[in-house]
């Protein structure tokens, strides 16, 4: 091979490689806003979900204690739980009603992230996973209703064998939805009494 077949051959490469690199950026930008708008509007359904017939809103003193999300759900033995967002459930007078969030968590096979709801009155609205990369027909199993729907209930800790059943086969799955929940809990009871 001679030295301006090998540049030729380069060029040819590098304009290959430059021609798909701005047909893989022009593909993001015109995808990257639907994704996000369908992604907030799961969020939202899955907060209804968790907490029927309530209005979802920042609160001021719930984004200051985000900041403080770590070690709140560490003095209750929790660790390993993200606290991604938190809003307050209000019915339509304004008053308060309890808290929804948005937890990540470590599961068997990568991330989850769930809503959790909760009620002023210290009970779990329910959970709800939004997305998962869990195995299909085990971990996947931690978003089907026999399997969430336990944890709509008033608790001061949900533990496996105790108030929930763990799912056949998917021991890691059910223990950092039952841990994640419990950070929930935690989280919005610090929210609740100001702490």
């Amino acid at each position: 091979m001679n030295g301006k077949k090998i540049l030729k051959e380069a060029m040819i490469l590098f304009i290959i490689t430059l021609l798909s690199g701005l047909l893989l950026g022009f593909a993001y930008e015109v995808t990257k806003t639907p994704i996000a708008e369908r992604q907030a509007r799961e969020k939202q359904e899955a907060y209804q979900g968790v907490f029927a017939g309530a209005v979802f809103e920042e609160d001021e003193a719930v984004t200051a204690k985000l900041a403080d999300a770590e070690s709140i759900l560490a003095d209750a033995g929790i660790t390993g739980v993200v606290v991604n967002e938190c809003l307050a459930a209000k019915d339509n007078s304004g008053t308060v009603l309890g808290y929804v969030m948005s937890l990540s968590f470590a599961g068997s096979q990568g991330e989850i992230t769930m809503a959790y709801g909760w009620n002023i009155d210290g009970s779990t609205m329910g959970i709800d996973i939004l997305q998962s990369s869990e195995t299909a027909n085990l971990g996947s199993l931690a978003d089907e209703p026999e399997f969430k729907d336990q944890f709509a209930q008033n608790t001061e800790k949900f533990a496996l064998g105790d108030n929930i059943d763990q799912i056949s086969g998917a021991t890691v799955t059910s223990d950092a939805v039952v841990n994640a929940a419990n950070g929930g809990m935690a989280f919005a009871a610090a929210c609740a009494k100001g702490e």
